[in-house]
């Protein structure tokens, strides 16, 4: 359950807000900052996706295999993405909330009906991001040019969500609490759940889009998705274990900075960096789908509370 490590988690994060109110950090630091962690712990969380496999299924399948096919789900995604922008966003959000839920869920995962729960709150939670951001998540789907998304629509519809998408995710956890037994091992659990939810809402509400984006994604998400591998496969909780986590994700790491740089190279020499950032996010969301077919195969057990 990594309870230890999402309270540390926890923990920097009242330290960045309180830093950041002394301080005030600026656009280009807060962006410079989310390059360095994306950079850090955000790339390389998903390139472990290769030496997952091969541990999993060692005899099942060879590397040019587990490349082939790996390679040909990212092709086909962005064929979704150029012929059925709508469709391959809206696959995208559900990926994302199963990715997401998976991983900030403290409870019991044995169930359709568990998984189900916890792809709702990474739904609700996705909305809510959206919702809040709606202005900088219009930049980059409007820079699709497609003409069926218009602009002041989207944002009367985004001001109605914003609230609702809020009290669901808080309303979901209220009806959880009535049936703590069905989906957390013990009641600590579900407050613990509860806690680290709020906790992350009051983040989001305070913090600027780049600051939070830098912790949810870059430090929350990546560095769990690190101790979820690092617990299957019985590696030492120590900085050479975590270390050797690092070089094993280099290689893959290493061609996706690359990649990085060059996109980061595009967004300061344009002088509207929003299609830049469309470009990004379409990236993402096609290595999305093979590395969520990739890591749902981990399994923590729900009563691990390192």
């Amino acid at each position: 359950m990594q309870i230890k490590l999402r309270a540390y988690l926890l923990l920097f994060a009242l330290a960045l807000f309180i830093i950041d109110t002394i301080c005030k950090f600026s656009l280009s630091t807060q962006i410079s900052f989310l390059i360095f962690i994306l950079i850090l712990f955000g790339v390389p969380h998903g390139a472990l996706d290769l030496y997952i496999d091969q541990h999993l299924m060692p005899s099942n399948r060879g590397q040019k295999i587990f490349l082939i096919k790996y390679i040909g789900n990212i092709v086909a995604y962005a064929i979704v993405w150029y012929l059925f922008p709508i469709a391959a966003l809206v696959l995208f959000i559900v990926i994302t909330a199963f990715h997401f839920g998976e991983i900030d869920w403290l409870g019991k995962s044995n169930s359709v009906l568990h998984k189900l729960v916890y792809t709702a709150l990474g739904f609700f939670w996705i909305l809510f991001l959206l919702t809040k951001n709606i202005y900088f998540a219009l930049d980059v789907f409007l820079t699709m040019g497609r003409s069926s998304i218009h602009k002041e629509e989207m944002i009367s519809i985004a001001h109605i969500l914003y609230p609702i998408s809020l009290a669901s995710l808080l309303c979901l956890y209220f009806l959880l609490f009535f049936f703590k037994q069905y989906f957390f091992n013990n009641s600590k659990d579900y407050y613990y759940s509860f806690i680290q939810v709020i906790i992350l809402v009051v983040f989001v509400l305070l913090m600027p889009l780049w600051l939070s984006f830098a912790f949810y994604f870059g430090f929350w998400h990546s560095l769990l998705s690190f101790d979820k591998i690092r617990i299957n496969f019985k590696i030492p909780n120590t900085i050479s274990g975590w270390g050797s986590l690092l070089w094993k994700a280099a290689p893959f790491s290493v061609m996706a900075w690359f990649g990085f740089a060059y996109i980061t190279f595009l967004t300061l020499s344009s002088k509207d960096s929003s299609g830049v950032f469309t470009l990004l996010f379409i990236g993402l969301s096609v290595l999305a789908l093979p590395h969520l077919q990739v890591f749902t195969k981990l399994k923590i057990d729900s009563t691990e509370n390192s």
